[in-house]
């Protein structure tokens, strides 16, 4: 039905959601759930804030918002979309990216940062031509190397954002990691999500079947070299839909937090709103650490990771981490109506504000008559 896994306002709220602001690309990747090509439209930056606007009726209160595509940096008014959403009090606001454009042309970061842009969501497959071949149809190893650079000169940081395909990239997730860690100033999270095709395109030759979230934890784990029990389960949604470890580095190795925090420590900290916490984590380490972390119920908890921080709480704000995340998305195959339900990820348009797998599986295209078939050889 048309309201399949909509966001109806009184209810169940996302944490995070997207906005799409253009069709248009200037990569044409065989793995695309949008489909995208160089053609297509723009949003206006009026139909941009009824957008926002909407998606702030269903969550009463702003969440971290993806300003996605397409390509985004393609759209004209990308400075004054996102001043739109800073005016509207969205805080966290992020660019989602394939990194061409920015790593060609890096000052165009330093007007979206005065207007508001907090951080990029940088699309980072690997680090061999092999994979970029595959995935993306073009040789971007140069690109996203030069986009990390950018976001360094803007005073930016970053998520790299991994689509995982099995077969083709899967045994490159340790590779990714140590490349995160020797860029720890600027990448703060990693995101490694399951390359799924949805309804969109999905043409890569020698590629397997989909992974799911455990699966993503189990390769992340024996790659990186970090014990089982690194991850924890999302915290907020279904289980299955999300996992995350919080790394830290100590005289030069990888310790996860989880290694003494358990998960029950974990759901005490963040009590009857989680949610909120959540949120507050968002606003940056400084900020977090003085609005949650002092209190003794924190520090006690704290005190247990004290091979990490030692006996003083406040070395939380020297210390040196990065956040690996395992995202499993669903396909109409595999789709369960209970994770719809819990789903925490929205996407925000011009039909209502939609569960991100809901949205990709049943609304993008509908009343489309097929699928667009893959286009190879593209350039960047």
């Amino acid at each position: 039905p048309p309201t399949f896994g909509q966001f109806i306002p009184g209810q169940r709220k996302p944490t995070m959601a997207m906005m799409e602001i253009t069709e248009r690309c200037n990569l044409r990747c065989p793995v695309c759930f949008s489909r995208s090509t160089p053609a297509g439209d723009d949003i206006s930056v009026d139909q941009a804030r009824a957008y926002l606007e909407q998606l702030l009726a269903i969550t009463e209160t702003p969440i971290p918002i993806l300003i996605s595509g397409g390509e985004p940096t393609l759209h004209p008014e990308l400075p004054a979309i996102i001043d739109c959403a800073r005016h509207l009090g969205y805080r966290h606001i992020e660019l989602v990216t394939n990194g061409v454009r920015i790593s060609r042309e890096p000052q165009i970061l330093y007007p979206l940062k005065d207007a508001g842009l907090k951080a990029v969501y940088l699309q980072f497959d690997g680090l061999q031509k092999v994979t970029h071949l595959a995935i993306r149809g073009v040789d971007l190893t140069g690109v996203r190397r030069h986009a990390i650079e950018a976001i360094r000169s803007a005073g930016l940081c970053c998520t790299l954002a991994v689509a995982v395909v099995q077969g083709i990239n899967d045994r490159e997730i340790g590779e990714i990691i140590r490349f995160g860690i020797e860029n720890l100033d600027v990448v703060r999270a990693i995101n490694f999500q399951a390359a799924t095709a949805f309804d969109g395109r999905f043409d890569v030759a020698g590629a397997d079947g989909g992974l799911g979230t455990p699966e993503l934890v189990n390769l992340v784990t024996a790659q990186s070299g970090l014990p089982a029990g690194s991850f924890i389960e999302a915290v907020l949604g279904n289980p299955l839909c999300n996992a995350f470890s919080l790394v830290f580095v100590v005289n030069g190795r990888l310790v996860p937090l989880f290694k003494f925090i358990q998960a029950d420590d974990l759901r005490a900290f963040l009590g009857s709103k989680p949610r909120q916490v959540v949120l507050d984590a968002f606003e940056g380490k400084n900020s977090f650490f003085f609005r949650r972390l002092m209190s003794p119920k924190a520090w006690s908890m704290l005190v247990k990771a004290s091979p990490i921080f030692g006996r003083n709480p406040y070395n939380v704000l020297n210390s040196r981490h990065i956040l690996l995340f395992a995202k499993g998305f669903m396909n109409k195959d595999a789709l369960d109506e209970k994770r719809i339900e819990q789903c925490c990820y929205g996407i925000t348009g011009i039909n209502g504000v939609y569960s991100f797998c809901a949205y990709n599986n049943y609304h993008r295209f509908a009343g489309c008559d097929q699928k667009q078939p893959a286009i190879q050889d593209g350039q960047p």
